[in-house]
């Protein structure tokens, strides 16, 4: 089973909350693989990047995995920067 949350706009401090709970209630469901959709953000900071590891590793230790979509835009050069991209299946963008 694949599970897939969406997050559009900003992913810093001010929205993690939001962002955390739709992550958890996803992986609630034990999916095999959650896609986790980057693509439509405008800004992500060291709080969202660590929120996306946070999601890896619980999925690492569950035997599951995370893949990301990243499109072109912002998240996939800041995950690029930060040399994330080898560590994530990385889907094309809808």
């Amino acid at each position: 089973m694949t599970a897939e949350v969406v997050l559009t706009g900003e992913l810093d401090i001010s929205t993690y909350e939001d962002a955390r709970q739709q992550l958890e209630d996803a992986e609630r469901a034990e999916p095999e693989l959650l896609v986790v959709d980057l693509a439509g953000l405008r800004f992500v900071d060291s709080t969202g990047v660590r929120l996306i590891l946070a999601a890896d590793e619980r999925a690492r230790q569950a035997g599951r995995r995370v893949a990301l979509r990243l499109g072109d835009g912002l998240a996939r050069r800041v995950f690029s920067a930060l040399g994330l991209l080898d560590r994530f299946d990385v889907l094309d963008a809808r």
